[in-house]
């Protein structure tokens, strides 16, 4: 299974790419728009959305930790042993005692180099990469994870959507490239926030919601802002303790099964302190001044829906999506 972690860019499109892709203004095979914890703000401008990422962020971050101690440990074990006995041992004894450590301090040391670089992946860069669909300029910008905060800047109607590969990628997720002008070379990528199982009826929803927010005529706007129920808070801020746990709690079928929950509660409680240390590590992304200048709104918006206007303050149910099974 190819690795979602980096888009593979710089290259001709695909068969399954060019014929799969997803029009802006031809619904999904399930026609069914449904935020699904993605929205961060909403309003009459701009929709802006968490990145595909974010839902596992911690995770990582906790892993890496426990890898770190476990190889400080094993470094630090034969050392102290080392010191105890040196004493007592024969000048050859100490040499080849002292070689093993210096060989266990080297391999020690790689590992542990690798752990770095891996836990630099989930801390200490950006707490978020959001994506912002402007519906009055027509534009889509993106932060882009692989590129150190790079922002990509598209306008909605070139970006080709396409879900990914059944046969090479182990989830259902969806990508918007940006093609050469010749329409047959992807130069850059972004990934959409929601991943899902191939099977499942939810895994078109999250796109449909932002194909029909940036299509849709004021009436459709006032349908899919009664849709957000909940928002991710993040902003203008880093995710609070309270909100990480959600976040985890929910990516485990927490709402869905409160009481199946009981079983991951360890999975819980060790993503909630590896998200923790990945938000209160990393910085906030803010937006270049040029692209804020044209996503202003009203505060008084009727389709306002962020940390400050939210009502209610609950995820909404998800919709009955029953009848486009197997699909």
């Amino acid at each position: 299974m190819r690795n979602l972690a980096k888009p593979y860019i710089n290259r001709p499109l695909e068969k399954h790419e060019r014929n799969n892709r997803l029009l802006p203004n031809k619904p999904a095979p399930i026609p069914v728009a449904w935020p699904q914890m993605s929205v961060i703000r909403m309003n009459s401008t701009y929709l802006e959305c968490v990145d595909y990422y974010f839902e596992r962020k911690g995770m990582g971050t906790f892993l890496s930790l426990s890898m770190l101690a476990a190889l400080v440990y094993a470094f630090l074990l034969p050392v102290l042993i080392s010191i105890e006995r040196w004493p007592d041992l024969t000048e050859t004894k100490r040499l080849q005692l002292l070689a093993l450590d210096i060989v266990v301090l080297i391999v020690s040391a790689l590992f542990i180099a690798v752990v770095i670089y891996f836990l630099r992946l989930d801390c200490f860069n950006y707490t978020h990469y959001p994506i912002r669909f402007n519906r009055k300029t027509r534009m889509v910008h993106a932060f882009l994870p692989w590129e150190n905060g790079k922002i990509l800047s598209i306008p909605w109607e070139d970006v080709f959507f396409v879900p990914t590969s059944e046969e090479h990628d182990s989830e259902f997720a969806i990508h918007g490239h940006l093609l050469s002008e010749d329409k047959k070379t992807v130069l850059d990528s972004f990934l959409l926030p929601i991943r899902s199982d191939w099977d499942s009826e939810y895994r078109y929803l999250q796109w449909e919601f932002i194909r029909q927010y940036m299509t849709g005529d004021e009436k459709k706007l006032a349908e899919l802002t009664k849709m957000v129920g909940i928002v991710m808070n993040v902003g203008d801020r880093r995710e609070r303790p309270f909100a990480s746990f959600y976040r985890v709690f929910a990516s485990l079928g927490g709402i869905q099964h409160p009481l199946t929950s009981f079983f991951f509660s360890p999975l819980i409680v060790i993503g909630t302190i590896g998200r923790i240390i990945a938000m209160w590590s990393g910085k906030i992304p803010r937006w270049p001044a040029e692209i804020e200048a044209t996503c202003q709104y009203s505060p008084d918006d009727p389709y306002l829906r962020d940390g400050k206007h939210l009502t209610p303050r609950k995820e909404m149910p998800a919709p009955d999506v029953s009848q486009y099974a197997g699909k």
